[in-house]
């Protein structure tokens, strides 16, 4: 796993190296000042509290509120254990009890980047409800934008939940079945970047010119928007799983 990782990592640098070497300065971007006056930042960290403090509350009350849903343990999926919940993607959202994984993990690490300890919020372990959206299907077993999603149908719905999740065991290892996820996540991805084509003995790059990737069959999608850039997603989650 080491290989091949370190040789598709040693691509993505000598590839960013090149790209650097051809900057070349634009007058009329040159005219532009570093630092407009006047200039005013906009307090994102009193906006990412603000945010929390009104997803995450349970009492709110008003029209399209609260934004926020439990999930008792009489409705997960695959951990049963512990209640998970939801969050409305869409204010006024015609189908109330859709969830998005790009939409829960996001919302989670942000509140805890700015210091909100969301393993513990005011008795809440919003942490550990995150960890239904890892679809625990022998043909997934990586996490997913819905419970009951399937891998396949668009790049950004299979990898990014991935990669929020790699951000979220950062922040809290250890948690829940965190440890297990990480390494299957790992483990079904580089499955798949093999079966794309990649090796690492003779070094062959993966083919990853589609618009997803099924994982439970190992073929690709290949109708509809190409989106080839997803090899950076993969790349990056693959390298965060060998360091």
């Amino acid at each position: 796993m080491k290989s091949i990782l370190s040789r598709i990592m040693t691509t993505f640098i000598l590839f960013a190296a090149i790209s650097s070497a051809q900057q070349i300065p634009v007058d009329r971007v040159e005219q532009m000042p570093n630092l407009p006056d006047p200039y005013l930042m906009r307090d994102w960290e009193q906006v990412t509290l603000g945010y929390d403090s009104l997803v995450f509350d349970l009492t709110r009350t008003g029209e399209h509120l609260p934004l926020i849903w439990i999930i008792n343990t009489n409705n997960t999926i695959y951990y049963q254990n512990h209640s998970s919940f939801g969050l409305h993607s869409v204010v006024g959202t015609s189908s109330p009890s859709n969830a998005e994984a790009i939409n829960v993990l996001p919302a989670v690490i942000g509140a805890s980047l700015v210091g909100v300890d969301k393993s513990n919020q005011n008795g809440a372990n919003w942490v550990l409800g995150c960890e239904e959206f890892f679809n625990r299907r022998p043909e997934e077993n990586v996490y997913l934008n819905g419970v009951t999603a399937q891998s396949g149908e668009d790049w950004w719905y299979s990898v990014m939940p991935n990669v929020f999740f790699y951000q979220l065991y950062d922040l809290y290892p250890g948690t829940g079945d965190f440890d297990y996820q990480f390494t299957s996540v790992a483990d079904q991805w580089l499955r798949a970047v093999v079966a794309m084509g990649g090796s690492a003995a003779p070094w062959e790059k993966a083919e990853m010119n589609y618009r997803g990737w099924y994982l439970a069959t190992m073929t690709p999608h290949t109708l509809g928007v190409k989106q080839p850039e997803a090899a950076g997603s993969i790349a990056w989650i693959l390298y965060n799983a060998y360091v």
